[in-house]
């Protein structure tokens, strides 16, 4: 199996495997293992050995161990110079209050957590792995879409030029140079809330959800001109709410630019509410150019 560096495709994969048996972690002075010990994982530190070793083999040569562990081995074949799979899976884990502890092998990944919360751990990694899998979506047939059918998935730092494409075409304000910033810092929250639509090859449909712990928020929703009144963006709408519920979100959020206030009557279709509020703002950045971008939601 090649390694794999995508993040999109390592987290669409991560095929987590639950190994029988309850792990310790001890400490080996000077390195000398008992003979009868055969410890899964050795990491030498300074005049001291640390090994993993199942507990039942602990126990029978006397030796104390730390955190009754249960060990995940993710089945998604990670090069070791792939970027974020580990840190969303820890993030994840952390969000759950689930301590775990990982080691990288030469093929694959392996999460070592507390028994107690083992079943919670496999629960978090199926679910994550879900998110990233593409789904098809139930469209009406439209004169340029005949027969085509549109997926939704999450977008890919590959997909910048596509998206920045689609939403100069409808309309929508955004600095181009910041657009793959903004996808990397996006990808190490929640990346599976950054959602395209794609009939083919291409890109039809964007909306672009996020989280803050607390509630969500909608902005560049759009769909492509020849893909209009298929239901793509409703469809993306609700794969969207329905990904920040699961997160814990309790409301989601969207901001309507006065010159688009047409919009606001689609919103209103489908269970928006308009609330009077008095929206602030504060540029962190002197860039003149960033001032002058449209405030698009």
């Amino acid at each position: 199996m090649t390694p794999e560096r995508n993040l999109n495709r390592l987290l669409a994969s991560i095929a987590p495997k639950r190994h029988r048996g309850v792990y310790l972690f001890c400490e080996v002075p000077n390195g000398r293992l008992p003979e009868d010990m055969h410890p899964q994982m050795t990491l030498r530190e300074g005049d001291t050995t640390t090994v993993v070793v199942r507990q039942d083999q602990a126990e029978a040569v006397g030796m104390a161990g730390e955190l009754p562990s249960v060990w995940i081995t993710l089945g998604a074949s990670s090069d070791l110079a792939a970027v974020g799979f580990l840190a969303v899976i820890s993030a994840r884990m952390a969000a759950k209050s689930i301590s775990v502890n990982v080691v990288s092998g030469y093929r694959h990944d392996h999460l070592f957590v507390p028994v107690a919360r083992a079943d919670d751990a496999m629960a978090v990694l199926s679910s994550l792995e879900e998110s990233y899998q593409p789904t098809e979506l139930a469209c009406s047939a439209g004169a340029a879409g005949d027969g085509e059918a549109v997926e939704i998935r999450p977008a890919d730092i590959d997909d910048a030029q596509a998206l920045s494409a689609l939403w100069a075409l409808c309309g929508l304000g955004f600095v181009s140079e910041g657009v793959v910033p903004e996808m990397q810092a996006c990808r190490r929250l929640h990346g599976e809330l950054f959602l395209v639509a794609t009939a083919g090859p291409s890109i039809v449909g964007s909306v672009w959800a996020t989280y803050d712990g607390r509630q969500g928020w909608i902005q560049r929703l759009a769909t492509h001109p020849a893909h209009r009144g298929r239901g793509v963006a409703s469809a993306l709408l609700t794969e969207a709410e329905r990904r920040l519920a699961l997160l814990g979100a309790r409301k989601v959020n969207l901001l309507i630019e006065p010159d688009n206030a047409s919009a606001a009557g689609y919103y209103q279709r489908l269970g928006y509410e308009r609330a009077e509020l008095t929206f602030m703002e504060r540029w962190l950045t002197s860039s003149s150019e960033d001032h002058g971008e449209a405030r698009q939601s």
